[in-house]
Protein backbone atom coordinates (compact mmCIF):
# COMPACT_ATOMS: atom_id res chain seq x y z
CA UNK A 1 0.00 0.00 0.00
CA UNK A 2 0.94 3.23 -1.33
CA UNK A 3 0.57 5.61 2.09
CA UNK A 4 0.85 9.19 1.64
CA UNK A 5 3.70 11.34 2.76
CA UNK A 6 2.58 12.82 6.00
CA UNK A 7 2.52 16.29 6.79
CA UNK A 8 2.10 16.67 10.39
CA UNK A 9 2.68 13.07 11.89
CA UNK A 10 6.35 12.28 13.21
CA UNK A 11 7.51 9.00 14.92
CA UNK A 12 4.67 9.78 17.73
CA UNK A 13 2.30 11.55 17.30
CA UNK A 14 1.85 15.24 16.14
CA UNK A 15 4.77 17.46 17.84
CA UNK A 16 6.32 20.92 17.81
CA UNK A 17 7.04 24.15 19.43
CA UNK A 18 3.46 25.27 21.57
CA UNK A 19 1.63 28.05 19.82
CA UNK A 20 3.58 27.41 16.81
CA UNK A 21 2.24 25.91 13.67
CA UNK A 22 1.03 23.38 13.80
CA UNK A 23 0.27 23.68 17.57
CA UNK A 24 -1.74 26.77 17.57
CA UNK A 25 -5.45 27.04 19.07
CA UNK A 26 -6.28 27.57 15.63
CA UNK A 27 -4.57 24.51 14.13
CA UNK A 28 -5.31 22.59 16.79
CA UNK A 29 -8.91 23.30 16.94
CA UNK A 30 -9.09 22.14 13.38
CA UNK A 31 -7.39 18.73 14.13
CA UNK A 32 -9.94 18.18 16.66
CA UNK A 33 -12.67 19.14 14.05
CA UNK A 34 -11.09 16.51 11.71
CA UNK A 35 -10.15 14.05 14.22
CA UNK A 36 -13.95 14.15 14.57
CA UNK A 37 -15.30 14.19 11.10
CA UNK A 38 -12.72 11.17 10.23
CA UNK A 39 -14.54 9.10 13.40
CA UNK A 40 -18.14 10.27 12.08
CA UNK A 41 -16.99 8.76 8.39
CA UNK A 42 -15.12 6.04 9.44
CA UNK A 43 -18.19 4.57 11.88
CA UNK A 44 -21.13 6.55 10.59
CA UNK A 45 -23.35 4.06 12.67
CA UNK A 46 -22.12 5.07 15.97
CA UNK A 47 -21.86 7.96 18.84
CA UNK A 48 -18.32 8.33 19.47
CA UNK A 49 -16.78 8.73 23.02
CA UNK A 50 -13.07 9.62 22.91
CA UNK A 51 -10.97 9.84 26.07
CA UNK A 52 -8.64 12.86 26.47
CA UNK A 53 -5.48 13.15 28.90
CA UNK A 54 -2.72 15.78 29.11
CA UNK A 55 0.63 15.93 31.42
CA UNK A 56 1.90 18.79 32.98
CA UNK A 57 2.93 21.80 30.18
CA UNK A 58 2.04 25.11 30.81
CA UNK A 59 0.71 24.82 27.08
CA UNK A 60 -1.25 21.75 27.83
CA UNK A 61 -4.39 23.31 28.91
CA UNK A 62 -4.58 25.35 25.98
CA UNK A 63 -4.13 22.75 23.39
CA UNK A 64 -6.48 20.26 24.99
CA UNK A 65 -9.22 23.06 25.26
CA UNK A 66 -8.75 23.73 21.58
CA UNK A 67 -8.81 20.52 20.64
CA UNK A 68 -12.00 19.68 22.60
CA UNK A 69 -13.84 22.25 20.77
CA UNK A 70 -13.26 21.38 17.66
CA UNK A 71 -14.18 17.40 18.61
CA UNK A 72 -17.52 18.49 20.40
CA UNK A 73 -18.73 20.43 17.40
CA UNK A 74 -18.79 17.45 15.04
CA UNK A 75 -21.03 15.88 17.80
CA UNK A 76 -18.22 13.48 19.55
CA UNK A 77 -18.59 13.10 23.02
CA UNK A 78 -15.23 13.66 25.66
CA UNK A 79 -14.61 12.14 28.62
CA UNK A 80 -11.79 14.80 30.00
CA UNK A 81 -9.20 12.83 32.37
CA UNK A 82 -6.90 15.76 32.85
CA UNK A 83 -3.24 15.17 34.02
CA UNK A 84 -2.92 11.20 33.66
CA UNK A 85 -0.10 8.93 32.19
CA UNK A 86 -0.14 8.54 28.60
CA UNK A 87 -0.07 4.75 29.10
CA UNK A 88 -3.73 5.41 30.76
CA UNK A 89 -5.26 6.65 27.73
CA UNK A 90 -4.92 3.47 26.16
CA UNK A 91 -6.50 1.75 28.99
CA UNK A 92 -9.26 3.57 29.43
CA UNK A 93 -10.24 2.72 25.50
CA UNK A 94 -9.70 -0.78 26.08
CA UNK A 95 -11.93 -0.93 29.44
CA UNK A 96 -14.52 1.74 28.32
CA UNK A 97 -14.82 0.15 24.79
CA UNK A 98 -14.54 4.17 23.43
CA UNK A 99 -13.80 4.86 20.08
CA UNK A 100 -9.97 6.49 20.80
CA UNK A 101 -8.10 8.43 22.75
CA UNK A 102 -6.02 11.57 22.34
CA UNK A 103 -3.02 12.38 24.78
CA UNK A 104 -1.49 15.99 25.23
CA UNK A 105 2.17 15.69 25.39
CA UNK A 106 6.11 15.86 23.82
CA UNK A 107 6.84 12.58 26.03
CA UNK A 108 10.72 13.61 27.42
CA UNK A 109 10.41 16.55 25.60
CA UNK A 110 11.88 20.47 27.32
CA UNK A 111 8.58 22.24 28.09
CA UNK A 112 8.04 24.72 25.07
CA UNK A 113 7.61 21.69 23.08
CA UNK A 114 4.49 19.76 22.53
CA UNK A 115 2.00 17.23 20.95
CA UNK A 116 -1.18 15.25 19.58
CA UNK A 117 -0.60 11.43 20.43
CA UNK A 118 -3.52 9.61 18.85
CA UNK A 119 -4.53 6.58 19.71
CA UNK A 120 -6.96 3.57 18.12
CA UNK A 121 -10.24 1.85 19.69
CA UNK A 122 -7.87 -1.08 19.96
CA UNK A 123 -6.01 1.23 21.93
CA UNK A 124 -3.00 1.54 20.36
CA UNK A 125 -1.08 4.16 18.65
CA UNK A 126 -2.45 5.21 15.27
CA UNK A 127 -0.59 3.32 12.38
CA UNK A 128 0.60 4.93 9.09
CA UNK A 129 -2.44 4.21 7.31
CA UNK A 130 -4.57 6.00 10.49
CA UNK A 131 -2.57 8.94 10.59
CA UNK A 132 -2.42 9.50 6.69
CA UNK A 133 -6.39 9.28 6.53
CA UNK A 134 -6.83 11.53 9.14
CA UNK A 135 -4.32 14.08 7.54
CA UNK A 136 -6.94 13.31 4.18
CA UNK A 137 -9.56 14.93 6.54
CA UNK A 138 -7.16 17.43 8.03
CA UNK A 139 -6.07 18.95 4.82
CA UNK A 140 -9.25 18.76 2.83
CA UNK A 141 -10.02 21.26 0.55
CA UNK A 142 -13.91 21.23 1.76
CA UNK A 143 -15.53 22.65 4.48
CA UNK A 144 -15.28 19.95 7.24
CA UNK A 145 -19.58 19.46 8.90
CA UNK A 146 -20.34 20.36 11.93
CA UNK A 147 -22.88 18.94 14.23
CA UNK A 148 -26.21 20.47 14.77
CA UNK A 149 -26.93 22.49 18.23
CA UNK A 150 -28.89 19.61 19.87
CA UNK A 151 -26.51 17.24 18.57
CA UNK A 152 -23.06 19.25 19.89
CA UNK A 153 -20.52 16.71 21.77
CA UNK A 154 -20.53 16.63 25.74
CA UNK A 155 -17.48 16.83 28.27
CA UNK A 156 -17.54 14.40 31.29
CA UNK A 157 -15.46 14.44 34.07
CA UNK A 158 -13.33 11.57 33.83
CA UNK A 159 -11.79 11.30 37.56
CA UNK A 160 -13.40 8.03 38.21
CA UNK A 161 -11.24 6.92 35.13
CA UNK A 162 -8.04 7.17 36.98
CA UNK A 163 -9.35 5.40 40.07
CA UNK A 164 -9.73 1.96 37.39
CA UNK A 165 -5.97 2.55 36.05
CA UNK A 166 -4.85 3.14 39.56
CA UNK A 167 -6.37 -0.22 41.08
CA UNK A 168 -5.36 -1.92 37.50
CA UNK A 169 -2.02 -0.68 37.82
CA UNK A 170 -1.80 -2.24 41.68
CA UNK A 171 -3.17 -5.81 40.76
CA UNK A 172 -0.52 -5.88 38.24
CA UNK A 173 1.98 -6.12 41.34
CA UNK A 174 2.73 -7.74 44.49
CA UNK A 175 2.95 -6.73 47.94
CA UNK A 176 5.87 -4.31 48.81
CA UNK A 177 6.59 -4.11 52.45
CA UNK A 178 10.34 -4.43 53.11
CA UNK A 179 11.36 -2.47 50.20
CA UNK A 180 12.88 0.81 49.74
CA UNK A 181 11.97 2.40 46.74
CA UNK A 182 13.01 6.01 44.98
CA UNK A 183 10.91 7.30 42.09
CA UNK A 184 11.63 10.54 39.78
CA UNK A 185 8.37 11.92 37.80
CA UNK A 186 10.15 13.99 35.71
CA UNK A 187 7.82 17.05 37.24
CA UNK A 188 5.32 15.20 34.85
CA UNK A 189 1.95 12.98 34.21
CA UNK A 190 3.23 10.69 37.14
CA UNK A 191 3.53 13.25 39.96
CA UNK A 192 0.16 12.14 41.74
CA UNK A 193 -0.32 8.74 40.51
CA UNK A 194 3.52 6.85 41.10
CA UNK A 195 3.67 7.84 44.60
CA UNK A 196 0.31 6.38 45.21
CA UNK A 197 0.71 3.11 43.76
CA UNK A 198 4.18 2.15 45.42
CA UNK A 199 2.29 3.54 48.87
CA UNK A 200 -0.53 0.62 48.06
CA UNK A 201 1.96 -1.98 47.52
CA UNK A 202 3.34 -1.44 50.67
CA UNK A 203 6.93 0.24 49.80
CA UNK A 204 8.42 2.74 51.71
CA UNK A 205 8.40 5.67 49.24
CA UNK A 206 10.64 8.38 48.52
CA UNK A 207 9.38 10.90 46.02
CA UNK A 208 11.27 13.47 43.99
CA UNK A 209 10.48 15.56 41.17
CA UNK A 210 7.00 15.52 41.89
CA UNK A 211 6.30 19.48 42.12
CA UNK A 212 5.17 20.37 38.14
CA UNK A 213 4.99 24.14 37.79
CA UNK A 214 4.37 23.73 33.70
CA UNK A 215 7.95 24.99 32.87
CA UNK A 216 10.01 22.29 34.66
CA UNK A 217 8.97 18.54 33.11
CA UNK A 218 11.68 16.78 32.38
CA UNK A 219 14.14 19.54 33.44
CA UNK A 220 17.44 17.93 34.32
CA UNK A 221 15.47 15.07 35.89
CA UNK A 222 13.28 12.11 34.60
CA UNK A 223 13.96 8.82 32.36
CA UNK A 224 16.42 10.92 30.19
CA UNK A 225 18.37 12.63 33.45
CA UNK A 226 18.70 9.00 35.58
CA UNK A 227 21.84 9.91 36.77
CA UNK A 228 20.00 12.49 39.56
CA UNK A 229 17.55 9.51 41.07
CA UNK A 230 21.06 6.94 40.50
CA UNK A 231 22.61 9.79 43.14
CA UNK A 232 19.43 9.47 45.64
CA UNK A 233 19.30 5.58 44.99
CA UNK A 234 22.94 5.93 46.39
CA UNK A 235 22.91 8.03 49.14
CA UNK A 236 19.89 7.12 50.63
CA UNK A 237 20.92 2.96 50.41
CA UNK A 238 17.24 2.54 48.31
CA UNK A 239 16.61 -1.08 47.23
CA UNK A 240 15.50 0.01 43.95
CA UNK A 241 14.74 3.64 41.56
CA UNK A 242 12.36 4.45 39.13
CA UNK A 243 12.46 7.63 36.85
CA UNK A 244 9.69 8.17 34.24
CA UNK A 245 9.61 10.68 31.55
CA UNK A 246 6.98 13.50 31.18
CA UNK A 247 4.38 11.50 29.94
CA UNK A 248 5.01 8.13 31.90
CA UNK A 249 5.31 5.68 29.37
CA UNK A 250 8.85 4.90 29.90
CA UNK A 251 10.89 4.01 32.85
CA UNK A 252 14.29 3.44 33.46
CA UNK A 253 15.36 1.89 36.22
CA UNK A 254 18.82 1.88 38.99
CA UNK A 255 19.97 -0.57 41.47
CA UNK A 256 20.84 -0.56 44.83
CA UNK A 257 24.89 0.41 44.08
CA UNK A 258 23.05 3.41 42.18
CA UNK A 259 23.94 2.11 38.43
CA UNK A 260 21.66 3.09 35.66
CA UNK A 261 19.51 -0.45 34.30
CA UNK A 262 18.18 0.71 31.01
CA UNK A 263 15.53 -0.67 28.99
CA UNK A 264 17.31 -3.71 27.13
CA UNK A 265 18.40 -4.70 30.71
CA UNK A 266 14.61 -4.09 31.86
CA UNK A 267 14.00 -6.50 28.44
CA UNK A 268 16.32 -9.08 29.53
CA UNK A 269 14.98 -9.44 32.87
CA UNK A 270 11.23 -9.51 31.70
CA UNK A 271 12.01 -11.89 29.03
CA UNK A 272 13.49 -14.50 31.52
CA UNK A 273 10.94 -13.66 34.10
CA UNK A 274 8.20 -14.50 31.38
CA UNK A 275 10.21 -17.11 29.19
CA UNK A 276 7.36 -20.12 30.00
CA UNK A 277 5.12 -18.65 28.04
CA UNK A 278 7.12 -16.05 25.21
CA UNK A 279 9.51 -16.74 22.90
CA UNK A 280 9.76 -13.99 21.47
CA UNK A 281 11.33 -10.50 22.12
CA UNK A 282 10.59 -7.23 20.15
CA UNK A 283 13.11 -4.58 20.16
CA UNK A 284 14.51 -1.76 17.99
CA UNK A 285 17.45 -1.44 16.34
CA UNK A 286 19.16 0.97 19.40
CA UNK A 287 19.29 -1.87 21.36
CA UNK A 288 22.31 -3.29 22.79
CA UNK A 289 23.87 -6.36 21.03
CA UNK A 290 23.93 -7.93 24.22
CA UNK A 291 20.68 -8.18 24.83
CA UNK A 292 19.95 -10.30 21.46
CA UNK A 293 22.64 -12.94 22.89
CA UNK A 294 21.10 -12.69 26.09
CA UNK A 295 18.19 -13.65 24.86
CA UNK A 296 19.42 -16.55 22.35
CA UNK A 297 21.04 -18.25 25.34
CA UNK A 298 17.58 -18.42 26.46
CA UNK A 299 16.40 -19.90 23.44
CA UNK A 300 14.56 -16.60 22.60
CA UNK A 301 13.94 -15.01 19.60
CA UNK A 302 14.73 -11.14 19.07
CA UNK A 303 13.26 -9.49 16.56
CA UNK A 304 14.18 -5.37 15.76
CA UNK A 305 12.12 -3.05 13.94
CA UNK A 306 13.04 0.78 13.52
CA UNK A 307 12.51 3.34 16.32
CA UNK A 308 9.26 3.64 17.56
CA UNK A 309 7.34 2.05 20.12
CA UNK A 310 4.33 2.08 17.88
CA UNK A 311 6.07 -0.03 15.57
CA UNK A 312 7.05 -2.23 18.20
CA UNK A 313 3.51 -2.92 19.18
CA UNK A 314 2.70 -3.52 15.83
CA UNK A 315 5.24 -5.85 15.47
CA UNK A 316 4.14 -7.43 18.92
CA UNK A 317 1.01 -8.14 17.57
CA UNK A 318 2.20 -9.49 14.62
CA UNK A 319 4.47 -12.27 15.79
CA UNK A 320 2.34 -12.54 19.50
CA UNK A 321 5.38 -11.58 21.36
CA UNK A 322 4.78 -10.68 25.37
CA UNK A 323 7.70 -8.60 26.08
CA UNK A 324 9.29 -5.54 23.91
CA UNK A 325 10.30 -2.28 24.14
CA UNK A 326 13.14 0.25 23.93
CA UNK A 327 16.64 1.07 25.10
CA UNK A 328 15.48 4.42 25.80
CA UNK A 329 12.89 2.63 28.38
CA UNK A 330 9.13 2.03 26.62
CA UNK A 331 8.66 -1.44 27.49
CA UNK A 332 5.38 -3.21 26.29
CA UNK A 333 3.93 -6.11 28.36
CA UNK A 334 0.97 -6.89 26.17
CA UNK A 335 -0.25 -9.31 28.84
CA UNK A 336 -1.18 -5.59 30.33
CA UNK A 337 -1.16 -3.24 27.73
CA UNK A 338 -0.90 -2.45 23.66
CA UNK A 339 1.37 0.39 24.75
CA UNK A 340 4.57 1.16 26.67
CA UNK A 341 3.83 2.14 30.63
CA UNK A 342 6.34 3.15 32.67
CA UNK A 343 4.40 2.72 35.91
CA UNK A 344 3.68 -0.80 35.12
CA UNK A 345 6.64 -1.60 33.73
CA UNK A 346 8.04 -0.40 37.39
CA UNK A 347 5.40 -2.38 39.46
CA UNK A 348 6.38 -5.67 37.54
CA UNK A 349 10.36 -4.84 38.29
CA UNK A 350 9.92 -4.17 41.72
CA UNK A 351 7.45 -7.13 41.89
CA UNK A 352 10.47 -9.26 40.27
CA UNK A 353 12.80 -7.80 42.52
CA UNK A 354 10.71 -8.62 45.69
CA UNK A 355 9.66 -12.21 44.97
CA UNK A 356 13.19 -13.33 44.08
CA UNK A 357 14.78 -11.84 46.63
CA UNK A 358 17.60 -10.77 44.28
CA UNK A 359 19.05 -7.41 44.00
CA UNK A 360 18.10 -5.37 40.91
CA UNK A 361 22.00 -5.62 40.46
CA UNK A 362 22.24 -9.20 40.23
CA UNK A 363 18.90 -9.40 38.03
CA UNK A 364 20.64 -6.91 35.35
CA UNK A 365 24.14 -8.60 35.33
CA UNK A 366 22.17 -11.40 33.72
CA UNK A 367 22.75 -9.71 30.48
CA UNK A 368 26.23 -8.15 29.29
CA UNK A 369 26.38 -5.32 27.61
CA UNK A 370 29.03 -4.16 24.67
CA UNK A 371 29.97 -0.67 24.97
CA UNK A 372 27.86 1.62 22.61
CA UNK A 373 28.04 5.18 21.96
CA UNK A 374 25.80 7.50 20.36
CA UNK A 375 26.72 10.97 18.83
CA UNK A 376 23.80 13.48 18.07
CA UNK A 377 24.48 16.12 15.50
CA UNK A 378 21.58 19.04 14.70
CA UNK A 379 21.15 19.59 11.00
CA UNK A 380 19.47 22.34 9.00
CA UNK A 381 18.46 19.20 6.42
CA UNK A 382 17.30 15.97 6.14
CA UNK A 383 19.10 14.83 3.01
CA UNK A 384 18.02 10.84 2.88
CA UNK A 385 20.99 8.61 3.91
CA UNK A 386 20.16 6.37 1.23
CA UNK A 387 21.49 8.50 -1.45
CA UNK A 388 24.45 9.68 0.68
CA UNK A 389 26.97 7.27 -0.84
CA UNK A 390 30.01 8.72 0.80
CA UNK A 391 27.90 7.97 4.49
CA UNK A 392 27.36 4.80 2.90
CA UNK A 393 30.69 3.64 2.14
CA UNK A 394 31.99 4.44 5.83
CA UNK A 395 29.14 2.24 6.97
CA UNK A 396 30.82 -0.46 4.89
CA UNK A 397 34.06 0.45 5.85
CA UNK A 398 33.15 0.83 9.40
CA UNK A 399 31.45 -2.58 9.25
CA UNK A 400 34.60 -4.46 7.90
CA UNK A 401 36.64 -3.39 10.52
CA UNK A 402 34.46 -4.74 13.27
CA UNK A 403 34.83 -8.25 11.55
CA UNK A 404 31.32 -9.49 12.95
CA UNK A 405 31.68 -7.76 16.26
CA UNK A 406 29.55 -4.51 16.74
CA UNK A 407 26.95 -2.75 14.56
CA UNK A 408 27.29 0.68 13.11
CA UNK A 409 23.53 2.73 12.90
CA UNK A 410 22.84 6.33 10.86
CA UNK A 411 19.64 7.72 11.30
CA UNK A 412 17.97 10.77 11.64
CA UNK A 413 15.20 11.88 14.68
CA UNK A 414 11.83 11.38 13.61
CA UNK A 415 10.72 14.57 16.15
CA UNK A 416 13.87 16.50 16.11
CA UNK A 417 16.50 18.14 13.67
CA UNK A 418 18.88 15.46 14.65
CA UNK A 419 20.97 12.91 13.01
CA UNK A 420 22.25 10.09 15.01
CA UNK A 421 25.83 8.38 15.01
CA UNK A 422 25.00 4.76 16.92
CA UNK A 423 28.29 2.30 17.31
CA UNK A 424 28.49 -0.91 19.34
CA UNK A 425 31.59 -2.96 19.80
CA UNK A 426 34.09 -4.81 22.10
CA UNK A 427 36.89 -2.44 21.64
CA UNK A 428 35.78 1.44 23.06
CA UNK A 429 39.17 2.64 20.76
CA UNK A 430 37.37 1.47 17.61
CA UNK A 431 33.70 2.77 18.25
CA UNK A 432 35.54 6.51 18.39
CA UNK A 433 37.70 5.98 15.29
CA UNK A 434 34.04 4.51 12.95
CA UNK A 435 32.18 7.37 14.79
CA UNK A 436 34.89 10.24 13.87
CA UNK A 437 34.68 7.99 10.17
CA UNK A 438 31.37 8.75 9.89
CA UNK A 439 30.90 12.24 11.55
CA UNK A 440 33.30 12.88 8.15
CA UNK A 441 31.67 11.65 5.46
CA UNK A 442 28.28 13.30 6.71
CA UNK A 443 30.44 16.77 6.67
CA UNK A 444 31.78 15.39 3.13
CA UNK A 445 28.00 15.09 1.98
CA UNK A 446 27.31 18.67 2.51
CA UNK A 447 24.83 18.42 5.22
CA UNK A 448 24.49 21.84 6.78
CA UNK A 449 24.37 22.26 10.53
CA UNK A 450 22.84 25.06 12.74
CA UNK A 451 26.71 26.05 12.68
CA UNK A 452 29.27 25.68 15.66
CA UNK A 453 27.08 26.69 18.71
CA UNK A 454 24.87 23.88 17.20
CA UNK A 455 27.42 20.66 16.39
CA UNK A 456 26.95 19.73 20.39
CA UNK A 457 26.86 16.37 20.63
CA UNK A 458 26.47 13.55 23.81
CA UNK A 459 27.72 10.29 24.05
CA UNK A 460 26.14 7.61 26.10
CA UNK A 461 28.38 4.60 27.19
CA UNK A 462 26.39 1.66 27.50
CA UNK A 463 23.57 3.67 29.36
CA UNK A 464 21.94 4.30 26.51
CA UNK A 465 18.70 6.02 28.07
CA UNK A 466 17.51 8.74 25.46
CA UNK A 467 19.95 11.84 25.29
CA UNK A 468 17.73 14.04 23.52
CA UNK A 469 16.73 16.68 26.80
CA UNK A 470 20.25 17.40 27.07
CA UNK A 471 20.54 18.89 23.60
CA UNK A 472 17.51 20.17 23.10
CA UNK A 473 17.32 21.90 26.51
CA UNK A 474 20.41 23.76 25.52
CA UNK A 475 18.20 25.79 23.25
CA UNK A 476 15.28 26.67 25.82
CA UNK A 477 14.91 30.09 26.35
CA UNK A 478 15.98 29.26 30.23
CA UNK A 479 19.56 28.17 29.18
CA UNK A 480 20.20 30.50 26.56
CA UNK A 481 19.23 32.98 29.38
CA UNK A 482 21.86 31.59 32.04
CA UNK A 483 24.29 31.65 28.87
CA UNK A 484 23.47 35.45 27.57
CA UNK A 485 23.01 34.15 24.33
CA UNK A 486 21.35 36.50 22.14
CA UNK A 487 19.96 34.31 19.80
CA UNK A 488 16.18 33.74 20.37
CA UNK A 489 14.95 30.08 20.58
CA UNK A 490 12.41 29.60 17.29
CA UNK A 491 15.46 31.10 14.71
CA UNK A 492 17.74 28.36 15.85
CA UNK A 493 15.17 25.61 16.15
CA UNK A 494 13.62 26.53 13.00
Amino acid sequence: MNIPKRRLFGTDGIRGIANRYPLTPEMVQKIGIAYGVYLNSKFPEEKHTVVVGKDTRLSSDMIKTAFISGLTSTGVDVIDVDVVPTPAISFFIREGNLSGGVMISASHNPYEYNGLKFFNREGRKFSEVEEASLELVIFNKFELPKAFPENVGRVFDGENLVEGYEKFLESAGRYLAGLKIGIDCANGATFKIAPEIFKALGAKVFVFNAEPDGLNINEDCGATSPDFLASKVKDLKLNVGFAYDGDGDRCIAVDENGEIVDGDQIMAILAAHYMDRNKTVVATVMSNIGLELFLKELGINLIRTNVGDRLVSEKMVETEALVGGEQSGHIILRDFLETGDGLLTSVILASIVKSTRKPLSQLANMMKKYPQKLKNLKVKEKKPIEKMEKVREAIDQAEKRMEGRGRVLVRYSGTEPLIRIMVEADDEKLIEEIIELIEEAIRKEGIKTHGEACNLYYYAISCCCNTNTEINFFFSEKVLKARETKFSVIPILF
